[in-house]
């Protein structure tokens, strides 16, 4: 029941987002940063490797998001573009897009005390990547 209540509740904190301007023109701005996204590592995660180019070739970057792990996991909510979900998905999984800017986002729940890790690459670059029991990632992707 918790894992429902977790997931049910950061999947209304996704389309919120994207509702209240996760799509606009927003700068992505490190001030504005949550204080568990300015820590290197917080959450389990990784320092962030590169920043995707500001203008790519054709006027989209090519965004990839992964969730890794072993087993299956019941559902995985994402927003690349658009909101989206997977179901009884087998790990490790992964969502190819090309997007112009916005709200990137990745959340997954592991099944019992297992870890699994979620990861954003933008043009080739990791911008962001947590490991956890929830791993939920998330990017605002300049326009």
């Amino acid at each position: 029941m918790r894992r429902i209540l977790i997931f049910c509740t950061v999947a209304g904190m996704l389309a919120s987002a994207t509702a209240c301007g996760g799509g606009s023109k927003a700068k992505d701005d490190p001030a504005s940063a949550s204080p568990s996204e300015k820590a290197a590592g917080s959450g389990g995660g990784a320092k962030k490797s590169g920043e995707p180019k500001s203008k790519p070739a054709g006027g989209a970057h090519e965004v990839v998001l992964e969730v890794l792990g072993s087993g299956e996991l019941s559902g995985i909510l994402y927003n690349a573009g658009g909101n989206g979900s997977a179901s009884n998905v087998k790990l490790p999984w992964k969502k190819t897009a090309k997007v112009k800017g916005g709200l990137l986002a990745v959340l997954a729940n592991a099944p019992s005390q297992q870890k699994i890790t979620c990861q954003i690459t933008v043009d080739g670059s990791v911008v962001t990547k947590k490991t956890g029991m929830v791993a939920q990632c998330r990017y605002m992707l300049k326009k």
